[in-house]
């Protein structure tokens, strides 16, 4: 026997991580549900020493190594006509009651607008679903997407047909195409966005809204981040200055880049939350 081979794998591997480091990754899996890939991602703009074999060893050590089945994501099968950048899919999501500034507990309203070629999003929470409010995103949006919106596909909801939001289109200069009756699969892009939203952010135990609209900001920019077997393992941000590399002239003049990261302070927030639940609708 002392002749034969021996692993020279060290009895015990030292961790590059502190107790309270793999406490906060492991929260982060449990509540967001990412795969190995992107937990890493997240983990990286704030533990930067961590790379992905000491986060896979971290969950395997905690028993967190593979995700439960009700966390796995499903593929959903379906094509779309193919489109250059700029054909948007929106959609409005009801978010939970939680507690607002003034201490009143009531539902807010988180829009998503979904380019369908890039899976570039972006996404701003308002307090109602009303006409005004959507005329307001969708202002938004064109200064928010880096490149020119051309197409605007909605469902037949009060505040996408409404007069204001029609007038609002023409005057950017917009095709505002509706799903047709009762067909709401032709806008499943947003759909299974919202999906996820549901499944990584609201999965969170969170208690005001303020404390949510942090999270989906930080949400929505780790997305536009992450690698997506969809995009053959690119990230929406990399798709996007690819084609606008190729082709200049679908550049957004109006593009205005957020101020500041939104992560960290979004991080804070998921370190802070006590467990993991799905709130109340």
């Amino acid at each position: 026997q002392d002749c034969q081979d021996h692993s020279s794998r060290p009895h015990k591997l030292p961790w590059k991580a502190t107790e309270e480091e793999r406490a906060i990754v492991c929260a982060l899996r449990q509540a967001t549900g990412f795969p190995l890939d992107d937990l890493t991602f997240v983990v990286s703009h704030f533990l930067p020493h961590l790379n992905r074999d000491a986060v896979y060893r971290i969950l395997k050590a905690e028993g967190l190594g593979r995700l439960p089945p009700a966390q796995q994501r499903q593929r959903r099968s379906g094509t779309f006509k193919d489109y250059d950048l700029g054909f948007i899919h929106m959609d409005i999501k009801h978010l939970p009651k939680l507690q607002t500034a003034n201490g009143e507990r009531r539902k807010r309203y988180l829009y998503v607008a979904i380019d369908r070629c890039s899976r570039w999003v972006h996404l701003a929470v308002k307090d109602d679903e009303l006409a005004t409010s959507a005329v307001a995103f969708l202002k938004e949006a064109v200064r928010a997407f880096p490149f020119k919106i051309t197409h605007v596909l909605t469902d037949r909801g009060s505040c996408f047909t409404a007069d204001g939001f029609e007038e609002a289109c023409r005057q950017l200069k917009l095709e505002h195409r509706r799903t047709k009756p009762y067909t709401p699969q032709t806008n499943g892009l947003v759909e299974r966005f919202n999906g996820r939203v549901q499944r990584e952010v609201l999965g969170i135990t969170i208690y005001s809204h303020r404390d949510l609209e942090t999270l989906l900001k930080g949400f929505n920019q780790a997305y536009n981040r992450r690698r997506q077997r969809v995009l053959k393992g690119r990230a929406p941000d990399e798709v996007v200055r690819s084609r606008l590399a190729a082709e200049p002239k679908l550049a957004n003049r109006r593009y205005k880049p957020p101020d500041s990261d939104a992560l960290p302070p979004a991080l804070q927030v998921i370190a802070a939350a006590k467990e993991v639940s799905h709130p109340d609708n």
